[in-house]
């Protein structure tokens, strides 16, 4: 079961906007927020594996071992930077 996560709050337009669209929906605030959510991870899914192959190949991973070590380690990638030396041989390339 994926970990509950809380969110900054919305600005009082959105948050206005956000409690209308839940009661014209029949859903709770929190439940549309979900919803939302997962469809703009949907939506952006080819752009974040992209990212994901990108950034592993940078790293001289494979994107499942990049994914898997951000799963384990939100962190990971500031706690890895690419070398100085990496990031110029991939503007020069």
């Amino acid at each position: 079961m994926p970990k509950r996560f809380t969110i900054g709050p919305l600005g009082e337009h959105d948050d206005h906007w956000l409690s209308v669209w839940s009661a014209l929906a029949g859903k709770s605030k929190a439940a549309l927020a979900t919803s939302v959510v997962a469809g703009r991870v949907k939506q952006y899914k080819q752009t974040i594996q992209e990212l994901l192959e990108h950034s592993a190949k940078l790293r001289g991973m494979t994107a499942d071992e990049l994914f898997n070590a951000i799963l384990t380690n939100s962190r990971y990638l500031e706690e890895n930077p690419i070398a100085e030396d990496e990031q110029e041989e991939e503007h020069l390339a």
